[in-house]
């Protein structure tokens, strides 16, 4: 922000007054994304959204573990449908991050031990639909052993969890 410093000759006394707001500096919405952001692994949304018109999702995925590198990961990821993103695919991405420079990843946006990949949307779908029916059939188990007409009386368990939704107070101002 743009301060103007003014002395009083009278007093002696320094004051500052606000620059007019058409003097002040716009900032865009980029610039504040770029400090606003402390993750650094944070992909781009404008990437995003490219990659989503193209029919892709992108991930960090790990490909080194304790310093070596990880290839069981690499391997299950692969077989996942994932795509190592290369350098030339995405511009944007290259400029900011380290470019695998030999090995089978070579030309590939790495950052620390992760690197940049592209999964078919449909993969991603399947994956998530698989994940949630598994935690619900994990639910139900444990609700069935909660609710069940014969408990087990050496480690009873009870279920007290209640739901409820809460609008919050009312702001108040002191006047």
């Amino acid at each position: 922000m743009t301060n103007i410093e003014t002395v009083n000759t009278n007093t002696q006394k320094k004051s500052r007054t606000k620059a007019p707001r058409t003097e002040r500096a716009k900032v865009t919405r980029e610039a504040l994304e770029v400090f606003e952001n402390d993750d650094w692994l944070h992909i781009p949304k404008n990437v995003r959204d490219e990659y989503e018109d193209l029919g892709f999702s992108l991930m960090w995925i790990r490909i080194m573990l304790n310093g070596a590198d990880d290839y069981q990961n690499i391997g299950r990821k692969q077989r996942e449908g994932f795509e190592f993103v290369l350098a030339e695919e995405c511009p944007e991405m290259a400029s900011g991050f380290r470019i695998m420079e030999q090995g089978n990843l070579a030309g590939c946006i790495v950052r620390g031990d992760v690197a940049l990949a592209k999964q078919p949307i449909e993969y991603r779908e399947a994956r998530r639909n698989a994940t949630n029916k598994k935690t619900q059939q994990l639910e139900q188990a444990v609700n069935a052993r909660l609710h069940g007409d014969r408990p087990d009386r050496r480690a009873p368990i009870t279920d007290s969890s209640r739901s409820r939704v809460g609008r919050g107070k009312q702001a108040r101002f002191d006047s």
